[in-house]
């Protein structure tokens, strides 16, 4: 079976801009409820961008797996054409892969512990520990794909580093200046409630702008994509599965 879809970047990019604009407005009021009101509800969980397991969370998540999803189709097609960069691309969507996970799982906070970082005596910007390796990761990464980025058309090349810009400004800088304030005013204070809605804005930001690169990329590439399904059913795969079976006996 095959399907053929007809995707406008432009349109995609609207509708999720809209769902971010969504999740912002309700989150910056129910910091507002919560610190200026005193309103508290259980709901209001489900929708606050400084909580993990929530509505914004899998929405961040959904959005960095299909970065993974487009940079896998890419790098089929580069592979197919045999070209140079293909392990770069296979790589990324391995590295977005880790990230929409980390996204739902929150791997990185596993390497916020105060006590550790008050033993070392860190600078107030590396009290999230976690910015440590994120900060050596980003310079690997800019090492690891300056020749790949150099290589793209120009306006791929400003989109993928504007995403990236965008992303580590809201990842690592405003995490760095969150820290600082959640040790100075605390975690419950309307401060570090906002500064925390702004670093995920910036996140959701920068990976709308990476899902429009990647598109437009896509766009200009290859005037058509052709995607092919197959659908099996358990005794047609165990058909298969007997069928190569009996073609390998036969071989030997």
């Amino acid at each position: 079976m095959q399907i053929k879809m007809a995707i406008a970047p432009r349109t995609v990019v609207k509708y999720l801009v809209m769902v971010m604009i969504f999740f912002t407005i309700i989150s910056t009021g129910i910091q507002i409820c919560k610190y200026v009101f005193d309103y508290r509800d259980d709901w209001m969980k489900l929708f606050n961008l400084d909580r993990e397991l929530n509505f914004p969370t899998w929405y961040s998540a959904f959005m960095i797996g299909f970065c993974a999803i487009l940079l896998k189709i890419i790098a089929v097609g580069k592979k197919q054409q045999s070209d140079r960069y293909t392990k770069d691309w296979q790589l990324l969507s391995v590295i977005f892969s880790f990230l929409a996970i980390d996204e739902v799982v929150s791997l990185h906070e596993i390497l916020i512990i105060p006590e550790v970082s008050e033993a070392l005596n860190l600078p107030w910007f590396l009290h999230s520990m976690w910015v440590i390796p994120g900060i050596v990761f980003v310079f690997w990464f800019i090492r690891r794909y300056r020749k790949f980025v150099d290589h793209l058309p120009t306006k791929s090349k400003r989109h993928f580093i504007s995403a990236a810009c965008i992303y580590i400004g809201g990842a690592l800088i405003m995490e760095m200046i969150g820290s600082h304030f959640a040790e100075s005013l605390g975690q419950q204070h309307i401060i570090y409630a906002l500064i925390a809605t702004v670093e995920e804005v910036l996140e959701m930001t920068g990976i709308i702008m990476f899902i429009y690169g990647l598109l437009y990329y896509l766009s200009k590439w290859a005037h058509q994509l052709d995607l092919q399904v197959e659908i099996l059913s358990l005794s047609c795969h165990s058909a298969k599965q007997e069928s190569s079976r009996s073609r390998n006996r036969n071989s030997l």
